[in-house]
């Protein structure tokens, strides 16, 4: 048997890891255009230190980013 990690499916340490720095990505790259995300189920986006008609804080002030 060889023993070759890449033919291993990755630990659920390590996709956390990798979903974390997804999401790290995406959050500074929206930063850096001046918008953020909310939770809102309408889809509503903000700007960073904003919140939607819904009451829905944008995900950078959730997080504590600003």
């Amino acid at each position: 048997m060889i023993n070759d990690k890449s033919k291993h499916p990755a630990s659920d340490e390590e996709k956390r890891k990798q979903s974390e720095a997804k999401i790290n990505a995406f959050l500074a790259e929206c930063l850096d255009e001046g918008w953020s995300p909310t939770k809102c189920p309408s889809g509503c986006v903000v700007e960073p230190d904003g919140v939607c008609p819904h009451s829905f804080q944008s995900v950078a002030l959730e997080l504590g980013l600003i």
